[in-house]
């Protein structure tokens, strides 16, 4: 809006400037329109460069003052149509026979200092206002989804009938799942024979990537899969979260062969708490590929059932693209709905106007009484 009215006003401005040289019999309406426009002019390119320089959103306070922003230009007008009211002409024998002076030289030397002063009274105006800059800052949600990664690092899953392995397509994919989680706390969870919590749940998702990129076969006993006791240390570490919604992706490519936790008794325990648990077996069918093993190793049954009981889905991957989807299906399931929260903070703008319009002001009144030749007035403008 103000773009559009400077435009409009910049154009008048130049008209009026064309017409005060080429109407010299009306030196009066074209002289004040050029005043006018003038002002106008400068007040509109001094909000535009205001809204360059701050990058929030400038309002006003009291914006009821500027109404009398009339008042600079009523004044104006004044002084050009009823000059005697301001100043007292001089009054020479033999004016009425002397052409009327007209040129830009007389009219800036006439004009300036008043134009100045009423700029002066319009950015006072405008302090009085208030005007002021509003920044909305969005804030980092409070609540999301508590989500544990459950990751098998037994010795099966080394098996190369997903590429480049079992084991590097799980920590691809665990990866890319993370980082589509912006506002949800993630923890990790390991487990062969033994189990270990990597990492408590955190906003800090740089370094749970990290974390897992750097895991290998190995890190725990891999020896054996104790699914129940890593099922069970997951539960645990979120039974006391204040989460609207708690889940488990447990991600396996055998059958509970160790551990003291029955896997079925775990799943009724993070049942009890709220906590649904996602089943993913990663493993190709046997003898489907040159790496695929001889027997299926996977206990279908028992994650079936350990995500029926929480509320989950069980999922089975076959290969690496297979693997990549059932996280994306998750994903989609497991959506983030909250209410984002702003921070407004306002800024008071009105002292750079207050200093400005008191600079011409003093500006206009040193070129008035000390700069500019005073032009006789011959009793007419």
């Amino acid at each position: 809006m103000i773009n559009l009215l400077f435009l409009i006003s910049l154009g008048l401005l130049l008209l009026s400037l064309l017409l005060s040289v080429g109407l010299r019999r009306f030196p009066r309406a074209t002289g004040a329109a050029l005043l006018f426009f003038t002002c106008s002019t400068l007040l509109l390119l001094g909000l535009l460069l205001l809204q360059k320089l701050y990058h929030g959103q400038m309002t006003f306070l009291n914006p009821g003052f500027l109404w009398l922003l009339i008042i600079p230009k009523l004044l104006l007008l004044l002084q050009v149509f009823c000059p005697q009211r301001f100043q007292r002409p001089l009054d020479y024998p033999l004016t009425g026979s002397l052409p009327e002076p007209f040129s830009l030289a007389v009219l800036g030397n006439r004009h300036l200092p008043r134009v100045l002063g009423l700029v002066g009274l319009a950015l006072f105006i405008v302090a009085l206002a208030r005007p002021m800059t509003i920044r909305t800052d969005k804030l980092p949600p409070t609540q999301g989804i508590d989500i544990m990664l459950v990751l098998d690092t037994s010795a099966s899953m080394a098996n190369r009938d997903f590429y480049p392995s079992r084991f590097v397509a799980a920590q691809k994919t665990a990866i890319n799942f993370i980082g589509k989680r912006f506002n949800d706390r993630i923890g990790l969870t390991l487990f062969a024979k033994n189990t270990s919590l990597a990492a408590p749940l955190t906003l800090d998702h740089e370094a749970v990537k990290e974390l897992v990129a750097s895991l290998f076969i190995g890190v725990v006993d891999p020896t054996l899969t104790a699914i129940g006791d890593a099922l069970g240390v997951a539960a645990s570490h979120l039974k006391d979260s204040t989460a609207k919604s708690k889940v488990i992706l447990l991600l396996t490519d055998g059958s509970n062969n160790a551990g003291a936790l029955d896997p079925l008794l775990s799943a009724k325990a993070a049942a009890a708490y709220g906590i649904k648990v996602y089943t993913i077996a990663t493993a190709s069918p046997p003898g489907s590929t040159l790496f695929s093993s001889a027997e299926d190793e996977i206990d279908e049954g028992l994650l079936m059932n350990i995500a029926k009981e929480t509320g989950g889905e069980f999922y089975r991957a076959k290969n690496e693209l297979e693997l990549q989807e059932i996280y994306n299906q998750i994903n989609a399931l497991e959506k983030t709905d909250f209410t984002q929260a702003a921070r407004v903070s306002r800024s008071d703008m009105y002292r750079p106007f207050l200093l400005w319009g008191l600079a011409l002001l003093l500006l206009g009144l040193a070129l008035r009484q000390l700069v500019l030749i005073r032009v006789p007035d011959y009793g007419i403008i």
